[in-house]
């Protein structure tokens, strides 16, 4: 805002000089050299003309026949004549013919006094010999003048800069626009200056102090609840324990098992019975590593249904993984005797057994899942390993080979696995896990 007001200034007080130096130029080249005068010559007026003894009759004559000739001419028209015509002395006849006067002859006028008068008195404001350019100290003046008017107006704009007073610019620009429409003889330094301060001058102070700003806002809330009735207040919906519960659950979907932890834990919260909360809060923790809240959290799911064949089967695994293994067919069979076709329970329990010491039992699990599901992997892997414990070594191969065939992941596994001790060493068991790490049959 400073900087256009400093350039407005700028641009007035330039403009104001460039016009004073051309008004002076334009005065100086509006001057022609005069050259020297010699007075016209004076005819001698000529005699009045015949049947009139002097020219202001001679001129009344003819304005009073010009007049009858309109006359005339507007009753032949059908027109009224004017009633605020002049008076005259030539008079109408009842019909409105115009009475003409005698037939004149109207010569030259004559010229008037007047013209000897103005000519020499123009002749005598001219001075011969003036030099017709404008004179190098006027000139130099003229600009002194101009930069005087530049500098006085920036100082004024500086002292108003510096000062906390707002400038609108709309009265800035009426400043200016009254400063221009001034002559610039008229327009000095501090005709600007003046201009400039009462612009930016801050308002008066009033008279009065008006009421506080929190007083009127106290007012008008009182205004605006006068007449009101009075409601209950409603409050926001709560939100549910379900809908904690679907949140934890994306969080678990994308492996964020602690912000999954804290969903579950707010569905429960709002909800103490709510089996899913506590099932999928176990499962969370498992993941996460806390063995024994997640051992909790599936007891108490438990305790709400006790016949949720996957939470039984999450647990077995829990006691499985920390070497429980009573526990771990405890829950196996309760899974399998909720679903019986279950063959993931079915190789659970077989893993049981065989790490408990029981490899027949577990060979029976395994078999048992293959015949539901040949594809199973795993099946076939618990397979290998309860009959290789057992020393069954053909059929031991024959289930590595069908596994490593299904997924040859296992071949790592196998190759340092202690339950198949018996094999290592085996040409057919080398060739076995040969092909399946070059993926050929």
């Amino acid at each position: 805002m400073k900087r256009i007001i400093r350039l407005l200034v700028i641009l007035g007080v330039v403009s104001a000089a460039v016009y004073v130096v051309a008004s002076v130029v334009r005065r100086r080249q509006a001057s022609p050299v005069p050259q020297r005068w010699t007075p016209p010559t004076v005819e001698p007026p000529p005699p009045p003309p015949a049947g009139f003894e002097t020219a202001e009759e001679r001129d009344e004559a003819v304005e009073a026949e010009e007049l009858a000739d309109e006359i005339a001419q507007a009753e032949s028209e059908g027109m009224t004549p004017p009633q605020d015509l002049p008076p005259t002395d030539i008079a109408l006849d009842e019909v409105g013919a115009v009475v003409e006067p005698e037939a004149v002859t109207i010569e030259p006028e004559a010229p008037t006094p007047e013209l000897e008068e103005v000519v020499p008195a123009e002749a005598e404001e001219m001075t011969p010999g003036e030099d017709e350019g404008l004179d190098f100290a006027e000139m130099l003046e003229a600009v002194e003048h101009g930069r005087d008017l530049l500098e006085e107006p920036l100082t004024v704009v500086d002292e108003v800069a510096a000062t906390d007073a707002p400038a609108e610019a709309d009265v800035v620009t009426e400043a200016f626009e009254e400063l221009a429409a001034t002559p610039a003889e008229e327009a000095p330094a501090a005709q600007l200056a003046g201009s400039i301060e009462e612009a930016v001058a801050p308002p008066a102070p009033p008279s009065e102090s008006p009421a506080a700003p929190e007083e009127q806002l106290l007012d008008s809330v009182e205004e605006a609840l006068t007449g009101l009735e009075p409601a209950a207040i409603v409050p926001p919906p709560r939100r549910t324990a379900e809908s904690y519960l679907d949140e934890g659950n994306v969080y678990f979907n994308v492996g964020q098992y602690g912000l999954a932890i804290e969903r579950y834990t707010q569905a429960i919260e709002l909800d103490g019975d709510l089996t899913a909360a506590f099932y999928n809060r176990a499962n969370a923790r498992t993941r996460s590593g806390d063995l024994e809240n997640a051992l909790l959290d599936y007891d108490r799911a438990l305790e709400l249904q006790p016949d949720d064949a996957d939470a039984l089967n999450n647990r077995g695994m829990l006691h499985l993984y920390r070497a429980n293994y009573a526990a771990a067919l405890r829950d196996f069979n309760g899974a399998l005797a909720a679903d019986p076709t279950d063959s993931t329970v079915m190789v659970n329990r077989g893993l049981a057994h065989l790490h408990g010491g029981d490899a027949a039992a577990g060979l029976v699990d395994f078999r048992e899942a293959i015949r539901v599901d040949a594809t199973d992997a795993a099946a076939q892997y618990g397979a290998a390993q309860a009959s290789a414990t057992l020393g069954n070594r053909d059929e031991a191969l024959r289930h590595v080979g069908r596994a490593l065939e299904i997924d040859p992941a296992y071949a790592r596994e196998a190759a340092a696995d202690p339950k198949l001790a018996m094999l290592q060493g085996d040409e057919e068991f080398l060739k076995l896990l040969r092909q399946a790490g070059s993926g050929r049959e």
